[in-house]
């Protein structure tokens, strides 16, 4: 093991034992290659806001962690046979992007790190320093993955996995003991792809082979608060979270296998929400179905918003009703504006004397300048 506390193979082995469908690891010494590409990304205007803030410790492990000496990622699919047989239901239905149809992924990964972590404390017969994080923590995962052997950068910026492609979700361990480390993931793998993911890509969000403009992502629009910049609301359709698009384009992920986890086999109301339903829970109606997916941490706002766009981007008549309404009753300014929207899509010419009537009314400027059609001449 050359002075290694735990050996490679013994890390492949619990990730069998554990249920991990991908592992891999690299030491905890720094990123360096990061920190032009993450200056860059910022200096262009790129972030979304939800990526850490400080550089530093994004490319650093031992700034956030002193004693780090290793790092485990771990990969798991979620694309499970279920998947293939997944039909939507009968109503109204809004989108919800694969990662979102199960368990939240944080939390069945946290699990199986934790797993893991206990494990390696029972192999060394001591206390070890253990720290896990799933999307949360300040290290850029996909660099984690790549120096740990898991899979290679591809130009739709995922990481892309030899047996799952892309379906995969990442989390990583770092700990105080020494792990013999694997060899990195080559470059890209793209090849002579014709840029597909780019030209797919509904928002141009993918603005170069490797490079996301994060802040036009649709993955992103459909978590932000507030409203949904009008030019992207079309481009939704009937998304309600994220966007899978430059992963269904992906050459690479045909014909991959599926991930075993029953926990990301999919819930038909987690994967095609009633959109008229949606409309009418309260959070903690919302809180109580859906907490157990990863699209429940904004709350009900959010996802409200996203199904009366949707539905404004369908021209469902049927939800007008409803919809005047909550233009008349809704306390939250985004919800009274972004439906004068989804009314004019739908039927303006039955709507506008209702959303002229809000128009006056209306003491948020924002939503007031969504529901200007409704007094402006229609000629």
């Amino acid at each position: 093991m050359a002075g290694y506390e735990i050996d490679n193979a013994t890390i492949r082995q619990l990730a069998e034992e554990l249920g991990i469908d991908g592992i891999g690891v690299t030491t905890a010494e720094p990123f360096a290659e990061l920190e032009e590409q993450l200056t860059n990304y910022r200096d262009l205007g790129h972030e979304s806001g939800f990526e850490h803030p400080v550089i530093q410790e994004r490319i650093d492990p031992r700034q956030t962690w002193p004693n780090a000496q290793s790092i485990i990622a771990i990969a798991m699919g979620y694309r499970t046979e279920q998947y293939v047989g997944a039909k939507k239901p009968a109503g109204l239905r809004g989108q919800m992007s694969v990662y979102a149809w199960g368990m939240d992924y944080h939390q069945v990964l946290k699990q199986k790190l934790d797993q893991l972590g206990k494990r390696l404390q029972e192999l060394l017969g001591r206390p070890i320093e253990i720290y896990n994080t799933v999307d949360t923590g300040p290290l850029v995962d996909r660099a984690v993955a790549q120096r740990c052997g898991i899979g290679w950068l591809g130009k739709n910026c995922s990481i892309i996995t030899d047996t799952h492609g892309s379906w995969v979700f990442l989390g990583q361990l770092v700990t105080d003991i020494s792990i013999e480390p694997n060899v990195p993931s080559p470059p890209p793998q793209c090849g002579d792809c014709p840029d597909l993911c780019l030209k797919a890509c509904p928002t141009k969000a993918l603005v170069n082979p490797f490079m996301t403009d994060s802040s036009k992502c649709l993955s992103y629009i459909t978590q932000m608060k507030g409203f949904v910049p009008e030019q992207y609301r079309a481009k939704l359709g009937r998304r309600l979270w994220g966007c899978d698009t430059c992963q269904v384009v992906c050459p690479k992920n045909k014909d991959v296998a599926f991930g075993t986890a029953i926990e990301f086999d999919p819930e038909p109301e987690y994967a095609f929400p009633d959109l008229m339903r949606l409309l009418d829970l309260s959070n903690k109606q919302f809180r109580r179905e859906y907490g157990t997916s990863a699209a429940a941490w904004r709350g009900v706002k959010v996802m409200q918003r996203n199904a009366i766009i949707a539905l404004g981007n369908m021209r469902e008549t049927q939800a007008i009703a409803r919809l005047l309404e909550l233009l008349s009753q809704d306390e939250r300014p985004e919800i009274r504006g972004t439906i004068a929207w989804a009314l004019k899509k739908i039927d303006p010419d039955a709507t506008r004397e209702a959303v002229a009537h809000a128009y006056e009314v209306e003491e948020h400027a924002e939503a007031k300048q969504e529901m200007a059609w409704a007094i402006e001449d229609p000629a």
